[in-house]
């Protein structure tokens, strides 16, 4: 027989080799699937029968007015069949769901499951996470548009007329250039970057400068494990620190104004690592056995510093620091525990949660700048490293604010104001800027 034909035959008989275990495989793997569906289907179906024959009455509840009026978009909604009954059925799921023993167990325990079918991905209520191939959590978003998202940030520079340098800053979560990027056949379903694309395109067509974070990471020579959180939707402290150059650099740039990039060189601070401790928004879902946990890591200037800031907390009491940047700006509250020992506020250490923050830089050797920066969690602590650069730093959420972007601006006289914002954020827009978002969001629909 030629060496042709032999090695045909070797190739031949592989292939139905590979065939046939890869038929074992699907074997094991659907009778894995068969028991575990058999096992969890009633266990969550006894758990829900439970709840509620131990407390009808919250369920009975959920479908009064007052309670169902929580889920109205206004009062003269309540006046309408439709609108009413689509209430009261939110009610009563929400109601569904608190009246479930270990609620959070079956939660976890929905993970494993879905894990253990071989799943990447895992839906938790209107959540997608995708588990990425370096442990990080990724909640997919399937959204069509954020123009009119994109227009309220418009309408507000367009408000500002000019009076100070303008700079909006995209966050896309979790992807950069040069890093890992979403695993095959996910890509088509995830609209992230093509809402990246779409909100960008919008604001510099509008004359905007704009900053993508996609190109934050390219050639930086860390991996996705210290740029991104595992646990949680946020960057590291090391990612937000290696950002703040590339906001200070279009700040010079757009103000003309110097500033002392070497305040933020990785060598000038002392970094202090607390491991294992963080269990982020994901992991809570999806359990600590299936993500982990994160390390949480503080980086402080080993030079000399002088601060006071004014916070006012998202339940409107107030506080006020002065010291070094450790004393003054570091949020050491942020490690305590919960009851159960888990700590779930690891990434609030640079702030992140207040409505507003004032930071004043005490020292002589800063640019005399003030900086309104209009910002979600994922700026804070960029906003923080940028106070060690310039006089004053002003940050807001409008999340937690009635009041407009332009009454900011007429308190502060900022020399720039800058807008961060991540995708969730204009996403979820529990916010208001007060530069005609209804009418835009009437003129361009909802996504």
């Amino acid at each position: 027989m030629s060496e042709k034909h032999v090695s045909e035959k070797h190739v031949s008989e592989n292939h139905d080799s590979a065939k046939a275990n890869s038929s074992r495989g699907t074997k094991v793997q659907r009778a894995v699937a068969a028991v575990l569906t058999i096992a969890f289907i009633p266990l969550i179906f006894a758990f829900g029968l439970y709840g509620v024959l131990s407390d009808p009455s919250e369920l009975v509840d959920a479908l009064r007015y007052s309670h169902a009026r929580n889920y109205l978009a206004s009062d003269e909604e309540g006046k309408k069949f439709f609108p009413m009954l689509k209430a009261r059925i939110l009610s009563l799921e929400n109601a569904l769901g608190d009246t479930v023993p270990l609620s959070d167990g079956l939660s976890h325990l929905n993970a494993s499951f879905q894990y253990a079918l071989g799943k990447r991905m895992v839906a938790q209520g209107e959540q997608m996470l995708l588990s990425l191939q370096d442990g990080q959590i990724y909640n997919m978003t399937t959204r069509k548009t954020l123009a009119p998202e994109a227009m309220e940030i418009v309408g507000f520079y367009e408000q500002l007329g000019g009076s100070a340098p303008f700079l909006f800053a995209y966050v896309n979560p979790q992807f950069y250039d040069g890093g890992p990027q979403m695993p095959a056949g996910y890509d088509v379903i995830d609209t992230g970057d093509e809402l990246a694309d779409e909100v960008l395109g919008i604001v510099r067509g509008a004359g905007i400068e704009a900053l993508d974070s996609r190109t934050f990471f390219a050639g930086c020579g860390f991996s996705d494990n210290d740029l991104n959180l595992k646990t949680d939707m946020h960057w590291t402290t090391l990612a937000a620190l290696l950002a703040t150059r590339i906001y200070a650099e279009k700040i010079e740039e757009m103000t003309g104004v110097e500033l002392d990039l070497g305040k933020i060189d990785l060598d000038r601070f002392e970094e202090i690592v607390y491991p294992d401790l963080f269990l982020g928004e994901y992991a809570q879902q999806l359990g600590e056995r299936n993500a982990g946990l994160d390390d949480i890591t503080f980086y402080l200037p080993e030079y000399d510093t002088q601060f006071t800031r004014h916070s006012i907390e998202s339940d409107g009491t107030e506080e006020n620091a002065a010291g070094d940047f450790s004393e003054a700006i570091v949020k050491w509250d942020a490690l305590d525990t919960e009851p159960d020992g888990t700590n779930i506020r690891g990434y609030v250490g640079y702030g992140l949660v207040e409505g507003l923050e004032e930071i004043v830089n005490e020292s002589d050797d800063c640019a005399d700048l003030t900086l309104l920066i209009f910002r979600d969690s994922y700026t804070a602590p960029v906003g923080s490293f940028l106070s060690l650069m310039v006089k004053n730093v002003v940050m807001v959420d409008m999340r937690k604010t009635d009041r407009t972007a332009m009454d900011f601006v007429a308190q502060y006289d900022p020399d720039m104001v800058i807008v961060s914002l991540s995708r969730q954020m204009l996403e979820d827009h529990g916010y208001d800027m007060g530069s005609g978002y209804a009418e835009y969001l009437e003129e361009y629909g909802e996504a």
